[in-house]
């Protein structure tokens, strides 16, 4: 597949965009109301929960999202039995984070949180099914997710009003992240049977899953690196401040800093085929790659200068008075959108030319900052000092990004990007 089929790609851009809009209007609209509905402290247990269980999800994922979209890509023939590989070893991993979480709780926290922690680990379990997803990815039909999502969005927001009209308790609002991935994976299962698939022909294959935990090693190392640092901060506000209010208002306002992350993950999955499609035109696969990164650095400048302008006034319009210290912490949050946008389009560039090794040396650096920032500022500054080491962190990750692997290539790529014409570029190769 070359340039020919460039509008595949827009379509795709377009669909997958589409899905995750539905889901940041759903997390802002519905999401808004299940925070005011439970208050600072129980949103705070929440918020716990979900960075107990996402610093272990690599464990279930195990890096295996963009590997098994380029094997597709690259070997066809055998996509039964990469996907069946892939399914057993995200099932196997997803039961491991339902008990190391569980576990981790059971010794740090009281009962009933650590039964919390159980309900919304629930979910890993089902997301392992959505390696279908990865088959729709290969095969350029990002409409067939999005439809799903959407699907599962609207259901998701219809129950969780129904909770909040009917009063219900926090357990239930934890048990919504396995119902949600629940849905999902059901409507998975059925895209993938109308487009004549079977999942009864998957065959999980020991030299398979060898080969693909090979490639993954780095991945995985970086990942659980990455996932540490960026949600080891609600963890580290609860045992240093030992405030689960504190610990939601600092979720709260890292919630809407975080919503404009689908962007970059949307666009990247969309187009990254089509860029690893170019590899026999070198200086085309390059002109695509600017092009991207050039979205990504305007995309995410526009995002901050909006979130720091209206920072105050939107989120305290959303929250009310119940979370006086979210507006602070989304303005301060909201500058790690660019690191963000950017290291999402580099990971997958590293990834396609298999150069991981330099995704997990910035994985390591990074971590080591913030961690070694975060204990320092937590402690000093409050709820104010994660989201300040988070920044320190990722500018720093970014500029080591740029230059780690081919500095002068690195840097001409990256002043090329900051040129806004490349996005004029964009919208002409889309319309050819």
């Amino acid at each position: 597949m070359q340039e020919t089929s460039k509008n595949n790609y827009v379509s795709n851009s377009f669909w997958m965009l589409l899905e995750k809009s539905a889901r940041i209007i759903s997390g802002i609209l519905v999401g808004i109301l299940v925070v005011r509905y439970l208050g600072d402290a129980q949103y705070g247990i929440l918020t716990y929960g979900l960075g107990i269980i996402a610093i272990l999800t690599i464990f279930s994922t195990l890096g295996l999202d963009s590997l098994v979209v380029r094997e597709l890509l690259t070997r066809p023939n055998n996509t039964n039995k990469i996907l069946g590989t892939a399914f057993g070893l995200r099932l196997a991993g997803s039961i491991m984070v339902v008990i190391g979480s569980c576990a981790y709780s059971l010794l740090r926290d009281p009962i009933s949180t650590t039964y919390i922690v159980f309900l919304l680990s629930l979910s890993i379990v089902f997301q392992s099914l959505s390696v279908i997803d990865f088959y729709f990815q290969s095969r350029v039909k990002g409409k067939l997710s999005a439809i799903n999502q959407v699907i599962t969005l609207f259901a998701s927001a219809l129950v969780k009003l129904f909770l909040i009209y009917t009063k219900a308790p926090l357990e239930w609002f934890a048990t919504m992240a396995a119902l949600e991935a629940g849905i999902s994976a059901l409507n998975q299962f059925i895209f993938y049977k109308k487009e004549g698939q079977q999942i009864s022909s998957w065959q999980f294959n020991f030299t398979e899953a060898k080969y693909l935990l090979v490639l993954a090693i780095p991945i995985i190392l970086s990942s659980f690196i990455q996932l540490l640092y960026q949600n080891v901060d609600t963890i580290l506000i609860a045992r240093f401040l030992r405030d689960m209010g504190l610990v939601g208002q600092y979720g709260a306002g890292v919630r809407i800093s975080q919503a404009a992350y689908f962007i970059p993950v949307a666009v990247c999955a969309a187009v990254f085929p089509g860029i690893i499609n170019n590899r026999e035109n070198k200086t085309l696969q390059i002109q695509r790659l600017t092009q991207l990164y050039s979205l990504m650095i305007w995309g995410a400048i526009c995002i901050i200068v909006g979130g720091t302008l209206l920072g105050d006034s939107v989120i305290s319009f959303l929250y009310g008075a119940k979370f006086p210290g979210a507006p602070q912490i989304f303005k301060i949050h909201i500058w790690v959108s660019l690191p963000v946008f950017w290291g999402t389009a580099w990971g997958m560039w590293m990834l396609a030319i298999q150069k991981q090794k330099y995704v997990v040396w910035m994985q390591i650096i990074n971590a080591v900052l913030i961690l070694s920032c975060e204990f320092i500022l937590i402690p000093k500054l409050g709820i104010s000092g994660a989201a300040y080491s988070l920044v320190i962190g990722s500018y720093i990750a970014l500029v080591f990004m740029i230059i780690a692997y081919k500095p002068k290539e690195g840097l001409k790529i990256f002043w090329q990007a900051l040129n806004p014409k490349n996005i004029i570029e964009v919208i002409r190769y889309s319309k050819a």
